[in-house]
């Protein structure tokens, strides 16, 4: 570990990536450093729900405008190498300081810090910019007891989720959900948000998922790294087993009230659970779940792909619907 190597006030200033006497004048935050370095121009950039999400939403007699949700995403092309630039400089900065690391270590140390940076930059994009990536469907047939359809919904990880005018407590209080499916059990340091979170749908009575607490919950990652048809089928099972068990009957029962699931970013495994529910459960037609799968990566042309990854349509397109029954 870094650590070993470094006192304490460097060892500070590698966890935040900024020279060390900045850190040394307390003058500079983790989140003021990610914002001084998060580049501000990104490509690919959608702010509107497709007409099948504002539909969903007329169904169940909700205004989106009455949510604090936003519909935006953005990718960015440059934050890698921003992250990998950063590192250098972190590291010519501290052997300025006299900080030695040996040889057979820099290597190590220089990837941690790039992964370090890249996914604080990762996640104060996500959350200051506010690309929530908001959009919903139908919860299969699925209603209230007033006989109004619930809905699916999906986002990103967003800000303050205890805050009253925040996305996730609009959701709670407003749209009455009464779940959080999270997906995400990456290396973004998002634990104060995922116990807040928690926090906000227990106290209406709600229940929580947490990807971090399932055996089976790093399943993109694992069929991102395997080989072959076992992977893939792996894959389905543990997707079929969150629509099974976290969306269409959490805890065990039918759901007491509309529920969202989010990943980091609100693109990849949301998007692939999300695509696969409308298929499978929801029949919708494949050039709408098509079209949504693309406009939540921030997919706009062939040139301009945002976050668009093809083996993650065609999981969608292959997958074995006869996994997940209908209700």
């Amino acid at each position: 570990m870094v650590k070993r190597w470094l006192s304490s006030s460097t060892r500070l200033s590698v966890m935040l990536m900024v020279p060390v006497s900045l850190v040394v004048s307390g003058c500079v935050s983790a989140v003021q450093v990610a914002q001084t370095t998060v580049p501000r121009t990104a490509s690919a950039q959608v702010e509107t729900l497709l007409p099948s999400e504002a539909e969903a939403f007329a169904s169940a007699g909700l205004d989106p405008a009455q949510l604090r949700c936003l519909a935006r995403q953005r990718w960015s092309t440059t934050l890698r190498s921003d992250a990998k630039f950063t590192a250098s400089q972190v590291l010519d900065e501290i052997g300025r300081h006299g900080v030695q690391i040996p040889d057979d270590k820099r290597e190590l140390v220089r990837r941690q810090l790039i992964d370090t940076l890249f996914w604080r930059m990762v996640l104060t994009q996500i959350i200051d910019d506010d690309l929530h990536n908001f959009g919903a469907t139908r919860l299969g047939n699925l209603t209230d007891g007033a006989g109004k359809p619930l809905l699916l919904l999906r986002t990103a990880f967003t800000a303050r989720p205890a805050a009253t005018d925040s996305c996730v407590y609009s959701l709670v209080a407003t749209a009455k959900v009464r779940h959080i499916v999270n997906l995400y059990s990456g290396p973004m340091p998002t634990g104060d948000l995922e116990a807040s979170e928690r926090q906000v749908i227990q106290a209406a009575g709600g229940s929580y998922y947490s990807a971090r607490d399932d055996p089976h919950g790093n399943w993109r990652e694992d069929l991102r790294q395997g080989e072959g048809g076992q992977a893939r089928q792996t894959a389905m099972a543990a997707v079929a087993e969150v629509i099974k068990t976290q969306i269409l009957r959490p805890n065990g029962a039918a759901p007491k009230g509309s529920v969202v699931i989010h990943c980091g970013g609100g693109m990849h495994r949301t998007g692939m659970i999300f695509g696969v529910f409308e298929r499978c459960i929801n029949k919708t037609p494949w050039p709408e779940v098509q079209a949504g799968y693309q406009r939540h990566v921030g997919y706009r042309s062939p040139s301009e792909r945002g976050g668009f990854e093809e083996q993650n349509l065609k999981f969608i397109e292959e997958f074995d619907c006869s996994l997940v029954p209908s209700p």
